[in-house]
């Protein structure tokens, strides 16, 4: 779905902001306009669960066979804050709606919408500018917008906290920004993990709607509880808490959101949500018609039990493979994580039928398992890339507790029941495998393979901050069709034509014709720039 150039233009108006203080652990700095598997939020950054169980006898012969009984795993680290009393999400839960959904949505507002406020004016007049805004996003508002309110409602929160993905990501799970952060609600991956987003090489939490959303509604009650106040618990959301409270010591006594001398970016968070409420209150008082969001929730949250094969999952739900994978866009490999969360995201209501679907799949044939012997040479690491797998899996599988294997040995290899290139992520991550030595950056890999930075980031879902770790695989892009989504850039100071020509992967000469510009003059900050990028990279 191309979104991009609509889209482009809401989020450009707000993509030329300063940078925010060095201890933002939320949000990103930039905005971009792209779509479907590139970031698409505006004003904002840029996808848990049961042991895999299955114990069955191993056969000697190099065939596909049962897990071994080693394979349990120890339940993932709780997070590191206190879960807040909600009703628990099972996947029986049933959802009422009322007949129109927006009209459900705006019925649990609660918060004052500030029309009075010049920022929230300025927010409202773009809105009215283009009212077709919403229009483009209809088919993700359809898929997320209903199970995300019932989610705030069952919290008891304002209503207006379900429009919140809306400004992260523009409802785009896969949307990843060039700080790190990814997913509908963009989380950074430190902020992840504390919220118990877990981030593997078979899962991404940030980009799960399910875990990400409570997550994300779990940030928003403790800052809620932290500030005592809305609007300074969404721009803590935004800017970080340290951010908010530095400038509450800065301003005066008492101050409201409104008054406080926060980043520039942060000070048009709050309005920007204030005013698509607004809009949502009352579209025809401000000439907009509001697409048709089918009440319901368009998808089963179906239980797995143990880990399974995407493939046999869709064979046995009668669900297209790339449609299932669409539907769970946190996978990133041809199965589902070990160590959980066991459920898949399927399309339709009919949850009873899809788990007796899941629950007549033999534990044998859910994850086909291989025995090989060790040859000269072999390690873990390397029979882990060649079978499309982790070593952490490899260990689990075979009770190892270092990385030392012996010429002979015996080990046992989960393996997809098809070719990798007929799963989504393969076809997506088409192009070399490179393994993280002592010393390595993402400068450096990306200078050695001839890539972008901001590509290699996108390819693997890392910020430019994280480190790296020895022996750590990432996939370096390449050998795809390319995918191009139109980007409005705002320049920065010390930027360059060439330092953004390198930061996108286009060539100078390109930008230039792309916005009439002389290559000879230079940039100003605050300068917007249209550029038209490969996406591909991302997932």
């Amino acid at each position: 779905m191309d979104v991009a150039n609509s889209l482009g233009m809401y989020h450009s108006y707000r993509s030329i902001l300063n940078a925010a203080p060095a201890d933002r652990n939320h949000t990103n700095k930039m905005r971009s306009a792209e779509t479907h598997s590139a970031p698409c939020g505006a004003a904002s950054r840029r996808v848990p669960g049961l042991l895999f169980a299955a114990m069955l006898t191993l056969q000697l012969s190099c065939q596909s066979i049962a897990p071994p009984a080693s394979l349990d795993t120890p339940a993932p680290t709780a997070p590191t804050y206190t879960p807040l009393d909600i009703p628990p999400l099972t996947p029986s839960v049933t959802y009422q709606l009322q007949p129109n959904l927006w009209r459900d949505v705006r019925q649990s507002f609660e918060l004052p919408h500030e029309l009075h406020q010049r920022r929230v004016a300025q927010e409202l007049r773009w809105l009215r500018e283009h009212p077709n805004y919403l229009m483009r996003l209809h088919p993700r508002l359809q898929r997320y917008l209903g199970y995300i309110h019932t989610r705030v409602r069952a919290r008891g929160l304002p209503g207006e906290l379900a429009l919140l993905p809306i400004v992260e990501s523009a409802l785009d799970p896969y949307a990843f920004s060039p700080e790190g952060a990814a997913g509908l609600w963009q989380f950074m991956p430190a902020t992840g993990r504390r919220f118990g987003l877990r981030r593997d090489w078979w899962y991404d939490g940030r980009r799960d709607p399910v875990a990400a959303t409570e997550a994300a509604l779990d940030y928003l009650q403790l800052l809620h509880r932290r500030f005592g106040d809305w609007s300074l618990a969404l721009a803590a959301y935004n800017a970080g808490e340290g951010t908010v409270q530095r400038a509450q010591r800065r301003g005066p006594a008492g101050a409201s959101y409104w008054d406080l001398p926060l980043p520039r970016e942060t000070r048009a968070y709050v309005p920007r949500l204030l005013a698509l409420s607004a809009l949502v209150t009352d579209p025809a008082a401000y000439g907009i018609t509001l697409p048709v969001v089918v009440p319901g929730i368009p998808f089963s949250i179906v239980s797995t039990d143990t880990q399974i094969d995407i493939a046999v999952a869709a064979e046995h739900l009668e669900v297209g493979l790339d449609t299932l994978y669409g539907w769970n866009p946190a996978l990133n490999q041809w199965a589902t994580p070990p160590s959980g969360p066991h459920r898949l995201m399927v399309p339709g209501g009919q949850l009873n039928d899809f788990e007796q679907k899941l629950a007549s799949i033999p534990m044998e044939q859910r994850v086909h398992w291989t025995r090989i012997q060790v040859s000269s040479g072999d390690t873990l690491s390397e029979l882990a890339r060649r079978h499309r797998t982790d070593v952490s899996s490899l260990k689990k599988a075979n009770n190892l507790r270092g990385n030392t294997i012996r010429i002979g040995q015996a080990l046992y290899i989960p393996s997809s029941t098809r070719g990798l290139d007929n799963y989504p992520p393969a076809r997506r991550a088409a192009g070399a495998t490179y393994v993280v030595r002592q010393g390595d950056s993402l400068w450096s890999i990306s200078r050695a393979h001839g890539v972008s930075t901001l590509g290699l980031m996108k390819a693997n879902h890392v910020g430019p901050k994280e480190l790296l770790k020895v022996g750590q695989r990432l996939r370096i892009p390449g050998g795809r069709e390319k995918v191009i989504r139109t980007v409005n850039y705002g320049v920065r100071p010390g930027d360059s034509l060439s330092k953004i020509a390198a930061r996108f992967n286009v060539r100078v000469s390109d930008i230039a014709s792309w916005n009439q510009l002389n290559v000879d003059r230079y940039l100003k900050p605050g300068q917007s720039l249209k550029l038209f990028v490969d996406v591909s990279a991302a997932d």
